[in-house]
């Protein structure tokens, strides 16, 4: 699927932060299939920060839900931020508001996907993301 060769994506790092297990799996089976497959997880947005304290130039990719126990996704958005301004940064939830989609991107996210979604929608914005060199801001790519 898509023109990114496996060898390229051995060098992506991905946190997904997501408290339902069942997506969790789903998410680390779609990346795996595009040959990503250095892969933590962390179940709500404070771990995600804990994380990141530690490993703040670790990872490539963020994928997180919005409503999570403890720390929100759009509050780990926002310390993301913080401290890595340019990190793709891929927002998976089930708000669909145009107040809530404008509130993720004040905050700075790279992508928004509206959950339900299909695995090749997700697997799609997973490549497009990947693909992309780093750039100066957090340019909002698109709402899926």
């Amino acid at each position: 699927m898509g023109s990114v060769s496996p060898l390229a994506m051995d060098d992506i790092s991905v946190l997904i932060v997501e408290d339902d297990k069942d997506l969790v799996r789903l998410i680390d089976l779609l990346l795996r299939e595009i040959g990503i497959t250095k892969i933590a997880r962390a179940s709500n947005g404070r771990q995600a920060i804990g994380d990141l304290r530690k490993n703040v130039d670790k990872y490539s990719l963020i994928i997180s839900d919005w409503n999570m126990p403890e720390v929100s996704g759009l509050e780990l958005l926002q310390q993301v931020r913080i401290r890595r301004p340019k990190l793709p940064f891929l927002m998976l939830t089930g708000r669909s508001k145009k107040s809530e989609i404008l509130a993720a991107v004040k905050a700075g996210v790279t992508a928004y996907i509206a959950k339900p979604f299909t695995p090749h929608e997700l697997q799609t914005k997973i490549l497009a993301l990947c693909k992309q060199p780093d750039s100066e801001g957090s340019d909002f790519v698109e709402i899926c």
